[in-house]
This record gives structure tokens, sequence and C-alpha cells, in this order.
């Protein structure tokens, strides 16, 4: 499988060729993004974006909004997730692309389900410790039923980081996961990423490796012991449980000077190559013109269709 990233050092064999300007891993308010998924839709037409997937963290409660959006527009629109799986003794995240809303089996439905239930578990727990450590005056005020109001899905972290900082615990977000969220986290029991792929398989989606570079969720972390023989292997595992793709350009690699790494890798092993800025916005500090600034050539989503049928 040939991959192509449209770069400035390819712009002999690209130039010639019609780019996609696709932003296919996003977040909205059903999970930790900043905006609504029907304003997710509104930024991407500012921004001339012609493919578009919203991937939330565990749910797809944002995706009847975000499709029903995205309709009366150009916009080349599907459904997609980003599942937090287990893999030997380490967490990745795996992206999962489908063509239509119906394609969103029961099976799969209820599984995702059962994600969002654990995540509700884990906050309670969270808010549990956190309360525990925080200065003597603000103990008990942090609790479940208010930072559930802050999500419209999935409940996580940037949600208890929120209304820390309404009571004041904090001064900004950043400081809540700076001084407790990363210290005092707990870990939720994960799906594995062989009953994820073959789950996302099985309803005919693209189960796609997120950003294997990136620090925290990555096959590569030399500090954690995972050199690139070891992100090697892992690839070609996963490829036994049937991933068909991994996301190559990236905002992470792309300052760390990986990008051409990781299309190396999906080439040798037959990934299909995708990009994107995971846009949270504010979270990650990112502004409505980052949406959709990975421009990638067309192919990757002529091999999603193919798996589609």
């Amino acid at each position: 499988m040939k991959v192509v990233y449209f770069q400035a050092t390819l712009m002999n064999e690209s130039s010639v060729l019609k780019t996609t300007k696709s932003e296919i891993h996003m977040h909205s308010t059903f999970s930790d993004g900043e905006f609504t998924p029907a304003r997710l839709v509104e930024i991407a037409q500012k921004n001339s974006v012609q493919a578009l997937a919203l991937t939330d963290h565990d749910t797809f409660e944002g995706i009847d909004d975000f499709l029903t959006a995205a309709q009366p527009t150009e916009i080349f629109a599907f459904p997609g997730i980003e599942i937090t799986v287990r893999f030997h003794d380490f967490n990745l995240h795996i992206l999962g692309y489908f063509k239509d809303r119906e394609s969103l089996g029961a099976d799969l439905c209820d599984r995702v389900r059962i994600m969002k239930e654990l995540r509700e578990s884990r906050m309670r727990e969270l808010i549990v410790r956190v309360d525990a450590v925080v200065p003597e005056k603000f103990r008990g005020a942090i609790t479940f039923d208010n930072v559930r109001k802050a999500a419209e899905g999935v409940i996580a972290r940037p949600h208890l980081a929120r209304e820390m900082v309404r009571l004041g615990i904090v001064p900004n977000t950043p400081a809540a996961f700076d001084q407790y969220l990363v210290k005092y986290n707990v870990e939720k029991d994960n799906i594995s990423a062989e009953e994820a792929i073959d789950l996302i398989r099985k309803n005919a989606g693209v189960p796609v490796l997120a950003h294997p570079g990136e620090r925290t969720y990555s096959i590569i972390n030399t500090k954690k012991g995972r050199s690139l023989n070891d992100a090697e292997k892992s690839l070609e595992e996963l490829k036994t449980f049937g991933l068909l793709g991994m996301e190559c350009v990236y905002p992470y690699h792309e300052r760390a000077g990986t990008v051409k790494l990781f299309l190396d890798l999906a080439e040798k092993y037959g990934l299909i190559a995708t990009g994107s800025r995971d846009f949270h916005g504010f979270h990650y500090a990112q502004s409505t013109d980052h949406l959709g600034a990975t421009k990638m050539l067309p192919p990757f989503l002529d091999q999603f269709k193919e798996v589609w049928g």
C-alpha cells in the first residue's frame, strides 16, 4: 500500500493532485471537547473542511447531532469513536471509523455503554481521592452531581478540572491536572485492544491506532522502555487483531520530527496512513483555526470506503 502525505518535500508528486482538507479526530462536549457537535460542523464549514468525523471518547452520544448538522452541508461526514484500550501493561487509543449511523450495531453500542458506566465509576473514586488532598476548606465541596452537570455525554477529567476551577480550588484547568488529576488519577479497567478492534471490524469499521508516538498512549515511549523495535512488534501483533490504519500525521509527531518515521512504518506494515489535529478546543490550547489544518491526500478516504463496502 503506497502512503502519500501532502508536505513540501513531496510537492513534485503532490502538486498535481487535489488535497482533501480533513479533521477525522475531534472531540465535542459529549466527551472532553469545547464545542457541541453542531458547532464543530459550523467551524469545519468556515475552515473549508471537506471530510469530517466526530471521535468522542468512549461514546456515540453526539453522533446523531453531528450527522444531522452536517447533512445540509457539502462536508463528507461519518461517525467515529476513540476507545481507550488495554494492550499488555499499558494503554492505547484506538480510533474507529464507520460508514454511517446504521453501521453502529447493537453489540458495539452495548459495549460502549458499559465503557461510559466504567468512566462514571472511575470519576466517583477520583473525586474521593482528590477530596482527601485539597485544602481543608474545600473538603466535601466537589460532588459527582455537579461534575456530571458539566458533561453532556461521558464524564472525563476535564469536567472535574472545570468544577475545581469553579469552586476556586485551582486557578485554571491545567493547574487541576498538574496538582491533582495526574498524581491521583484512577485507571479504569479498559477493554482489550483485541476486543475493541474486533468489535470495530465486525461493524464494518476501520480501526486506526491513534497518535502512536504521543507521550502517554503510545507504542513508542523510550522513558517507559518502549523502543522502535518494541513498536514494530506491537504493530505486528495489532495487525493480527485486525488493525487497519495508523495516525501518522499528528501535532506531537510534527514537533518531535517523527511524522516520516510513522509514515514509513505504515507503508511497511500495509496500514492506512491518517492524520489529524486531535481537535479539542481550549483544553489543548487550540483555536478554531486548528480544526482541519492537516492536509492529507485523498487515498485514506478511498481506503476507508473500500472497507465500508
